[in-house]
C-alpha cells in the first residue's frame, strides 16, 4: 500500500497530563509525548501532515471539544485519518472505556469521552480510506474489542482499513515512568519512527510499527500493546521507513533477556548471542480446536484430527518401549525441531524455524511460497502412542511411514520409530487454498526427520527453560479430585496423559463431559481469546463456543521467540459437554477448573 496521502489526510492528538483531582495521579510527560508525535508527522522527511491538519489538543477541558475536533477532522480526511490519545482511562460501569480528561475523577461520569462516543462519531462522520487509532491509557485494550466486534453491513462499510493499537490490555494498566521523557508506549512509538524499522518496507506499514513497539517493551518487562484490524488495516503506511535499506537489526539475547523470561542456553551463564530478524513477521492467532477425537488441543491437532483422528486410539503416556534402539529416552528432553531442516525446505520458498508455537512436543517450519501465495506451516509433532498402519505404508530403516491423503488445506505423514511407543506426526498446512506442492513439502520435512530417527536417539534440546517456564510443569498434577468431581459425570481418576505430560485428558464414562490441561505457546493472548478476567490474581481470558464449550486460557510468561516476536507461554483448560443447563455454569465450572490448575503453576517471574 502507497504512503497516505499527507495532503489528504488529517491528525488529532489528545494528550492530557493535568488532573484536577488530587486522587488522580498527573502524567507530566502525555502532553510532550502528543507534542513530539506531531512534530514527527508534520516532518516533510516522514509523512508531511500540514500544521493545520494535524491538530494537539492538550488538557482539553471538555468532552464537546474532543468530539468536535474529530469530527472536523473525520469529515476533511479523504485519505487517512489518525487519532492519538494519552492520558487516564477507566472502564466505565457498562464496560466502556472512558478517556479522562482533567476534570474527570476516579468515578463519575463528567469529564470524560467515553470510548463509544468517539466510535460513533467516527461511523458517523468519517470519510477517509483509511483509519488509525492508537490509545495510550490504562485498559485501553477495550477498544480492540470495542471497535473491532462485530458490526452490520452498514457500520463495515465505513470502517473497512482500520488499523488499531493500544498500549496494554483491556485488564491492564499503562505505565508512564517519572524518569522518562514520554509515556512508556508512545516513547517506543516515538522512537520506532524517529529510528525506522531495518528490513520492513519503505514507506513503513503500521504492523511493522506495531511489532517493533512491542518487541521494545517485551524487553523492559512492560506490558504489552494490542493491536486490532479490519480490511487492510495492517498495511496502512503513514510515514517513511528511516531504515529502509538496512538489514535487519542484530538483537542481542543476554543475560538481561533472560532476566525477563527470555529464552537461556544449558549450562549457566552465556554470552551475548546475536541473531537477525526477519523483514515483517507474521502475526500468528492461536486458533484451538476445543475438543476432537484423539485430543489433541493444538493448532496441530484440529488439522491432523480431520485427517487421522479415527485412527488415533487414546494412549496412556510412555516412554521408550523395553528393548534396544529406542530414538527416544527422556521424552521431555527429545528436541522436535532435531528433525526439521529449513535448508531442506528453502526449493518451495522461504523457510525459516519457529520453535516456539503449539505445545513443547512440537516444533515448526514457516513456509512463504517463492511465487508468493499462502504460508505453509510445517509441523513435527510428537505424540504418546502409534498410529495403526492404515493408509500406505513404506518400511523406511527402522521408521514405518504412514503417507494420509491429502485433504482439505492438510497434508499428513505418521512417523513409526521402531521399540518406541511414539508416533512423530510431519504435517503441512495452510490456512485456506493449499498450494499443489502441500504433500511435497510434506514429503520433504518427512525425509529429514526419518534421516534423523534412523541415526538413533533423538538429539537433546540444546535450550533450557527459566523456572517460571511451564516446560517443567507437569498438566496431570494441576486438577485434584476435588475439583473434577464438581463436573457432573467425569470420572476423577481417569487421567490421560499426553507426550510429555504437557497435556492431561479427562472424560467421563461416555466420553460426553470432557476436561483437557494443555500447555500452549503463541501470540500473547487478548481480548480475541475471550473476555478478560482475573482468576487466582492473574489475568485470563474465557471463550465460550456457540455449542457451549469452554476455554480458558491462562498466560505464564512471555519472552521473544525465534523471529524476536512476543511469545506467550499460556495454560489452556477446556471443558466440554458438562451436562449443565446453562452455559453460565459451564463458565464457572471452567473457571473455577482454571483457578485450581493456576494455583499449582509456577510463579510468574523467573
Amino acid at each position: 500500500m502507497p504512503r497516505a496521502d499527507p495532503s489528504a489526510s488529517r491528525a488529532v492528538l489528545i494528550g492530557v497530563s493535568a488532573y484536577t483531582d488530587p486522587a488522580v495521579e498527573r502524567l507530566p510527560t502525555a502532553v510532550p509525548g502528543a507534542r513530539r508525535l506531531r512534530s514527527l508527522l508534520t516532518d516533510p522527511a516522514l509523512w508531511g501532515l500540514a500544521g493545520k491538519d494535524c491538530v494537539v489538543l492538550s488538557n482539553p477541558d471538555t468532552p464537546n471539544r474532543v468530539l468536535r475536533a474529530v469530527r472536523v477532522a473525520a469529515e476533511a480526511a479523504a485519505d487517512t485519518l489518525l487519532i492519538y490519545f494519552a492520558g487516564h482511562g477507566r472502564i466505565g460501569p457498562g464496560g466502556d472505556l472512558l478517556l479522562m480528561l482533567p476534570g474527570a475523577a476516579l468515578e463519575g461520569p463528567y469529564a470524560v469521552v467515553p470510548y463509544s462516543d468517539l466510535r460513533q462519531m467516527l461511523l458517523n462522520h468519517r470519510r477517509a480510506d483509511n483509519q488509525v487509532l492508537i490509545v495510550d491509557c490504562c485498559h485501553s485494550g477495550a477498544v480492540v474489542t470495542d471497535h473491532m466486534g462485530p458490526l452490520d453491513l452498514a457500520q463495515r462499510t465505513v470502517i473497512e482499513r482500520t488499523y488499531v493499537i493500544t498500549a496494554c490490555g483491556k485488564q491492564q494498566l499503562s505505565r508512564a515512568p517519572r524518569d522518562e521523557k514520554y509515556p512508556a508506549f508512545t516513547g517506543a512509538l516515538i522512537d520506532t519512527l524517529e529510528r525506522g524499522v531495518p528490513g520492513a518496507p519503505d514507506p513503513l506499514p503500521m504492523r511493522d510499527v506495531f511489532v517493533t513497539v512491542r518487541n521494545s517493551l517485551t524487553g523492559r518487562n512492560l506490558p504489552l500493546p494490542q493491536d486490532g484490524s479490519s480490511g487492510l488495516g495492517d498495511e496502512i503506511a503513514l510515514v517513511r521507513n528511516r531504515a529502509s535499506g538496512a538489514a535487519p537489526a542484530a538483537r542481542v539475547t543476554s543475560t538481561a533477556l533472560v532476566a525477563s523470561g527470555g529464552p537461556v542456553t544449558s549450562g549457566g551463564p552465556v554470552a551475548p548471542v546475536v541473531s537477525v530478524g526477519p523483514a515483517r513477521p507474521k502475526r500468528r492467532r492461536r486458533r484451538r480446536a476445543l475438543l476432537g477425537t484423539g485430543w489433541r488441543w493444538s493448532v496441530v491437532a484440529a488439522a491432523v484430527a480431520a485427517v487421522v483422528s479415527a485412527d488415533l486410539p487414546p494412549a496412556a503416556h510412555s516412554g521408550a518401549a523395553p528393548g534396544t534402539g529406542s530414538a527416544f529416552g527422556d521424552l521431555r528432553q527429545a528436541d522436535p525441531c532435531a528433525l526439521t531442516a529449513p535448508a531442506a525446505l528453502r526449493r518451495f520458498g522461504d523457510a525459516r524455524q519457529d520453535s516456539g508455537y503449539g505445545g513443547f512436543d512440537r516444533c515448526d517450519v514457516l513456509v512463504d511460497p517463492a511465487g508468493g501465495g499462502q504460508q505453509v506451516d510445517v509441523v513435527v509433532d510428537f505424540d504418546a502412542g502409534r498410529e495403526e498402519e492404515t493408509g500406505r505404508a513404506t518400511t523406511e530403516g527402522r521408521v514405518t511411514v504412514v503417507r494420509k491423503a491429502e485433504e482439505g488445506s492438510a497434508c499428513v505423514r505418521l512417523l513409526l520409530p521402531a521399540h518406541d511407543d511414539v508416533t512423530v506426526a510431519v504435517l503441512a498446512k495452510t490456512d485456506d487454498r493449499a498450494p499443489a506442492s502441500l504433500c511435497a513439502i510434506a514429503d520433504a520435512a518427512t525425509t529429514t526427520a526419518v534421516q534423523v530417527l534412523n541415526r538413533g536417539k533423538v538429539p537433546a534440546r540444546t535450550t533450557a527453560f527459566p523456572r517460571n517456564s511451564l516446560f517443567g510443569s507437569d498438566a496431570c498434577a494441576l486438577l485434584d479430585g476435588k475439583a473434577l468431581a464438581a463436573v457432573p459425570g467425569l470420572v476423577a481418576g481417569g487421567a490421560t496423559p499426553q507426550f510429555g505430560n504437557w497435556q492431561c485428558d479427562y472424560a467421563s464414562d461416555s466420553g460426553a463431559t470432557r476436561v483437557g490441561v494443555a500447555f500452549d505457546r503463541g501470540d500473547p493472548p487478548d481480548a480475541r481469546d475471550g473476555t478478560p478476567t482475573l482468576i487466582g490474581g492473574r489475568h485470563a481470558f474465557v471463550l465460550s463456543e456457540g455449542d457451549g464449550d469452554v476455554m480458558v486460557t491462562v498466560p505464564q510468561r512471555s519472552y521473544l521467540g525465534d523471529q524476536h516476536q512476543p511469545v506467550s507461554e499460556s495454560l489452556v483448560l477446556t471443558l466440554a459437554g458438562a451436562g449443565t443447563a446453562h452455559r453460565a455454569e459451564t463458565r464457572r465450572l471452567a473457571t473455577a477448573l482454571a483457578a485450581t490448575a493456576t494455583s499449582h503453576l509456577p510463579p510468574t517471574r523467573a
